[in-house]
């Protein structure tokens, strides 16, 4: 018998923990006789959002994950206004959504708010030339355009 329990004990037998986040290089791992089962998840580290841009030039979002610390973002516009001279939309955070924001905003990145501006083509006369150290470029409408946002978990920290 104590021939047939070694052979039992040397099969391997499924984990029994949650599987570890990703990390910045491969690791084959050390904690030999488990095996992950198929349907094993690993945490996601991104949200991606589409939003659209309303009057005031900004968007809020709330990601589809909260983020412990500040994450890096992505944006990209979809469609938008596609005329000839159209120019492609230019997107920030003005401001983080915290899990507490009163009275001093707290805890995790749970959304965002998205500032928008497009710039105009610039008239081609001396006028404008001349008045172009008053000329505001970004004045074009923004408002409709819609985007997506990827949030991407810090792996600084």
């Amino acid at each position: 018998m104590t021939f047939l329990r070694s052979i039992v004990n040397a099969v391997p037998k499924p984990a029994n923990a949650a599987p570890l986040a990703e990390k910045t290089g491969a690791d084959k791992g050390a904690i030999t006789g488990r095996y992950a089962l198929e349907d094993h998840q690993h945490p996601r580290l991104t949200s991606t959002t589409i939003a659209t841009i309303t009057a005031g030039s900004t968007a809020t979002v709330m990601f589809t994950r909260a983020f412990s610390n500040e994450p890096g973002t992505v944006f990209t516009e979809i469609g938008g206004d596609t005329s000839a001279n159209a120019q492609p939309a230019s997107f920030k955070v003005q401001s983080w959504m915290r899990e507490t924001m009163t009275p001093t905003p707290s805890g995790a990145y749970v959304g965002a708010v998205v500032r928008a501006w497009r710039s105009q083509v610039v008239p081609q006369t001396l006028t404008t030339l001349l008045l172009s150290a008053v000329y505001n470029l970004f004045t074009a409408s923004v408002v409709g355009t819609r985007f997506s946002i990827i949030a991407v978990a810090r792996s600084d920290v």
